[in-house]
Formats: C-alpha cells, sequence, structure tokens
C-alpha cells in the first residue's frame, strides 16, 4: 500500500511541475522546442493598414465603435501600444517599404498626388523585393498612393507580383475616380471592370480572391492590403450607413461621423473576408497578420485642408498631419498562431516604428534564426524578438530593441505648389519616455486657435474634456513649435515640460540636429498639367498617363545642402 501511495504521490507532483512550468512565460529554447515548425516551415504574412482610422475608432478602444473582426484579431492576437506611424499617408507607406525615415528616402514632405512628377525613389529596395529573394509571392490589394508617373515606379516594377488597386489616394468609392480619372489597375492593366461597385467591398472581394488563388501554391505568401477605407470621401451604402444607427442622421455632426464610422465598418469586413479567407485556404494555421493605421484619423481639430473631419482619437491629442499622439501613435495588433496560448489577448508596450516592420518581415521570412538580425543601410530595426512568446521571459532586458526614434522630420507648412528643399525644418523626437516637437515653421494645431485639441466623439459626449499647455512659443517673432512631453506618465500630452527639463531639450535637439545630416533632398515635384498626365480610355475615362518623369533625372536621391542643419 505504501508503495502505491509513494506512485501516486509522484504521479500528483509531476502534474503540478507539468501544470506550472506551463503557466510560466516560456523560456527561448522551450518556445522552439514547442513550436518546430516556426524554424522549418515559412510563414505567410499578411499586412492590413488602413487609412486614417484614428485611435478611439476601434471597438478595443472605443467599445461603442463595431469592428467586430479587427476585435477578435485583438482578442488572439497582441496589441501594440506604443506603435508609431508618420502623419500622413505617403511617409507611412514609404518608410514601410524601405525601412528608412522618410527623411531618408525623399517622401518626408508631401502625399503624392497623381499629377506630381515624382515617385518612391528607384535607389531603394522595397520590402517586395526582399520577400521575393526569399521566395514569397507578392499580391498588394488596395491604394499604392506611392507615385506612378513612369512604368518604373508601378507596383508590378517594384516587386508586387499581383496588384489589385487604386494608384492615387481619396478615389470616389462608387465610381473609383479621382479628379475624373480612374486610377483602378488589375493584374498589370487599368481596368474599370465591376466599376459602381463600392471600393471597400470591392477590396474585400480582391483580398479573398488572391488568398484563395494561393491556397494550392508551395511558396509563402506575403501579402500587403490597404484599402482607401475610412479615408474620404464620406460614401456609404445602405449597410454600411446602417452600423452604428444609435448616431442621428439628422444631426449634421452626427450624420458625418456616422458616415465615417460607415467606412470603418466596411474597413473591418475586409479583416474580416481575409481572415475567412485565410481559413478557408487552409492557411490560417500558418499566417501573420499585422493591423496598423497608417497615421491618426483627422479629427476636429487637424487642420488638414481638404478632408472631412470626422475620426477620432481621444484621449490623444490632434491627429492626421501633427507630430502630436493623435497624428502619429497608431492602434496596431500582431497575430501570430504559432505563439504560446498565454500571449492571446495581452498588450506589449515596446517602442516601435513603422519602419520596423520591413525588417521584421524579412527576419521571419529566414525563420528568425539570427537573433541579432540586422539589414544594414536602413532605420528600421527588427521587432521579433519582442513579438516572441519569450517576451515576458527573465531574458525581457536583451529585447529593448528601441529605446528612441525619429518620429518624422519634415517641413509641415509646404505645399502643393512650392515644395520645400530642405523640408528639415519641423521634428519630432522621440527618447525613453519623452518626445520632443520642436519645429521653426510647424503648423500643428493649437488649443488657442480650435475648441479643444483632444475633440470627443459624437457618440460619447460623457467623456471628460481634456485641457493642456500650448505647444507654441514666439521665437523672434514668429510662432514656433517647443513642446516636450512624457507621453508615458500623460499619453494625452497635457503637460509641456519645454521649460522645465532643458537637459533633456538639449539632448534631443542634438539627435534631431543628427537626423538632418543625413537626410536626403525631397523627391516631391509640383503638380503637371491635367492633359500632361492622363489619357481618354475606355470610352468617357480617362486613365493615368505613366511616361512624364525620369526618376533618376528628375528626382535623383542627393543630401540635402548644409545650409538645411
Amino acid at each position: 500500500m505504501g508503495g502505491l501511495l509513494l506512485c501516486l504521490l509522484v504521479l500528483v507532483l509531476e502534474t503540478q511541475a507539468h501544470y506550472f512550468r506551463d503557466q510560466r512565460a516560456p523560456s527561448i529554447s522551450s518556445a522552439r522546442d514547442t513550436y518546430r515548425d516556426y524554424r522549418v516551415r515559412k510563414p505567410n504574412i499578411v499586412y492590413i493598414m488602413s487609412d486614417d482610422m484614428g485611435w478611439n475608432d476601434v471597438s478595443f478602444h472605443n467599445e461603442k465603435v463595431k469592428t467586430p473582426n479587427l476585435n477578435a484579431l485583438w482578442a488572439k492576437g497582441i496589441e501594440l501600444t506604443q506603435s508609431y506611424a508618420l502623419p500622413q499617408c505617403t511617409p507611412t507607406r514609404s518608410s514601410f517599404m524601405t525601412g528608412r525615415y522618410p527623411s531618408n528616402n525623399g517622401l518626408q514632405t508631401l502625399v503624392v498626388v497623381p499629377e506630381s512628377r515624382s515617385c518612391l525613389p528607384l535607389e531603394h529596395k522595397t520590402i517586395y523585393e526582399h520577400m521575393k529573394n526569399q521566395g514569397y509571392v507578392t499580391k498588394h490589394v488596395g491604394k499604392w498612393h506611392l507615385g506612378s508617373c513612369d512604368e518604373s515606379c508601378l507596383p508590378e516594377a517594384r516587386g508586387v507580383d499581383q496588384f489589385r488597386g487604386i494608384l492615387a489616394a481619396g478615389a470616389d468609392y462608387f465610381n473609383w475616380t479621382l479628379r475624373s480619372v480612374v486610377s483602378r489597375r488589375v493584374d498589370g492593366q487599368p481596368s474599370t471592370t465591376n466599376i459602381g461597385t463600392h471600393l471597400a467591398i470591392q477590396d474585400a472581394r480582391d483580398a479573398r480572391e488572391m488568398i484563395l488563388d494561393h491556397r494550392d501554391n508551395p511558396n509563402p505568401l506575403f501579402m500587403w492590403i490597404t484599402p482607401n477605407a475610412p479615408n474620404n470621401p464620406l460614401e456609404n451604402t445602405d449597410n454600411m450607413f446602417n452600423v452604428h444607427n444609435f448616431l442621428d442622421a439628422t444631426n449634421p455632426e452626427q450624420r458625418s461621423r456616422r458616415l465615417y464610422l460607415g467606412l470603418v465598418s466596411a474597413f473591418d469586413d475586409i479583416v474580416g473576408a481575409t481572415l475567412s479567407a485565410l481559413e478557408e485556404a487552409g492557411m490560417d494555421d500558418n499566417t501573420i497578420i499585422v493591423f496598423s493605421s497608417d497615421n491618426g484619423g483627422a479629427d476636429p481639430s487637424t487642420e488638414f485642408p481638404g478632408f472631412h473631419h470626422y475620426a477620432n482619437n481621444y484621449p490623444l491629442r490632434n491627429g492626421k498631419g501633427s507630430f502630436t499622439e493623435g497624428g502619429v501613435r497608431v492602434p496596431t495588433i500582431y497575430y501570430d498562431p504559432r505563439l504560446h496560448p498565454s500571449t492571446r489577448g495581452t498588450s506589449r508596450d515596446f517602442l516601435v516604428h513603422v519602419v520596423d516592420w520591413m525588417p521584421t518581415f524579412v527576419h521571419l521570412s529566414k525563420l528568425g534564426r539570427m537573433r541579432n538580425f540586422r539589414m544594414n543601410g536602413i532605420d528600421g530595426k527588427s521587432q521579433l524578438a519582442n513579438l516572441g512568446s519569450d517576451y515576458n521571459s527573465p531574458e525581457r532586458r536583451k529585447y529593448n530593441i528601441r529605446s528612441e526614434m525619429l518620429v518624422s522630420l519634415s517641413d509641415a507648412t509646404v505645399n502643393f505648389v512650392s515644395p520645400s528643399t530642405c523640408a528639415t525644418e519641423d521634428a519630432a523626437y522621440r527618447w525613453r519616455d519623452y518626445k520632443l516637437i520642436y519645429g521653426e515653421q510647424y503648423y500643428g494645431p493649437d488649443p488657442s486657435t480650435k475648441p479643444t485639441s483632444w475633440p470627443k466623439p459624437q457618440e460619447s459626449p460623457e467623456l471628460p474634456e481634456i485641457n493642456g499647455d500650448s505647444c507654441m512659443r514666439v521665437v523672434n517673432g514668429e510662432r514656433v513649435a517647443r513642446c516636450l512631453f512624457n507621453v508615458i506618465a500623460d499619453p494625452s500630452e497635457t503637460r509641456n515640460l519645454y521649460d522645465e527639463m532643458p537637459g533633456i531639450v538639449a539632448r534631443l535637439i542634438t539627435k534631431i540636429e543628427a537626423a538632418k545630416r543625413t537626410a536626403v533632398k525631397p523627391v516631391y515635384r509640383p503638380t503637371l498639367g491635367f492633359s500632361n498626365t492622363t489619357v481618354r480610355a475606355f470610352g468617357d475615362y480617362f486613365i493615368p498617363r505613366h511616361d512624364f518623369c525620369i526618376p533618376f533625372v528628375d528626382f535623383p536621391l542627393e543630401p540635402v545642402d548644409s545650409s538645411c542643419y
């Protein structure tokens, strides 16, 4: 009997030990042992990027907003709470494509419009080209927004195997035109097939079809899904408009917010179509998915001409176009089905910039074999160690990939007629818990000229008002931005520490000056006339031409003049 009791006791102790081992955050070795396919089977990677979606426009930040598919991804993924992009669309996309800050790839000043004689510089290898070198099939759905003035600027010339989407931004959702030009492109050709279908619905169909087409392909898939939604114009189907029917359609402000959220729900449907297609294709068990927005939403505080201002970034300050958190901190989810179940529904607060996704994805394509993986000549850093199961292990101290980053360096006052030659006048730099916004011509929204820099969403008037210090100072008779915030202790950026912490200010100004010395001249060029950039086709439609620039001649990558710093 004693022997039997002893055996039972040993069995109980072994079971408890096994249980508690499972409850611990797995070590590096145990994570590798558990997920062996991580080392032998390259994962599919799908990056889903919304357009101008605010911090407060997802249901995992605002329960009144209905984004069930994003919520499902959030519940089984990891939210990255310190994730940054650039204040505008093209700079963010150029950063992801090249792994370089926009000030180092020439697209730091403006969004590229169809009539502009400029595009993503050809000197830089793109994420698509890197992934193709690793054996990936590359696909793109949605907006390009990186220029199309020459054939060499088009997606198919930059490493995309299959492209379905629009080349420009802000196209009409039903007739797919921007300033009378149809910019939709399908499999290497301009297309008006299915025109009249809401563009977000077409993007959902394209994402689904392109994933299902890949199901029998032995090569891994790399896919960037970047719809125009919820960017303007405010155009809904009836179903989209009715999703948030608690907002009063007879109240102009609530109606506009409801239209905007209709586009948010349309984007969420694209996420849902992607998830269901991956499952139907049998690819869901080996597909990494990243969701983020390309910049903050254009909210009522935003001084950004030509945009509807019905997104919301509460409790972050301001929105699209600004260097404050509402303009550059974006909702982000990372999902990897091979991670330990304990990671599901968690959040992580390490610092990540959009430039980091390129080296992270390339690192993943190499099966993560190199712990200290680096790509030379870029600004991004692989965040793979921060995204692993062992993030909360005792060895976490090894994985502080970033303690600082250049949030943005540009000229915020430039316009489409006379772009800056330096584009180094305005900067935002993050170092540890602090962010300095330092601008000579910074146009950023100011509480003195707006009702609030922290507008509440129309659906939540009960939220508390937020107020704070101005960022603006008068120096030599000019209004300039001089603000330092502790964005960890004060994420709403209400208390300007610029005058209280001169040592940190001086340190960050030194870092900004160093960034200016490595910057390149902007490649944005003034727009040309309509007749120089389009051609009539498909009956009454105009389509873009791709022969009105010579990239290496018209905008070679050159360092900024020393007078710029």
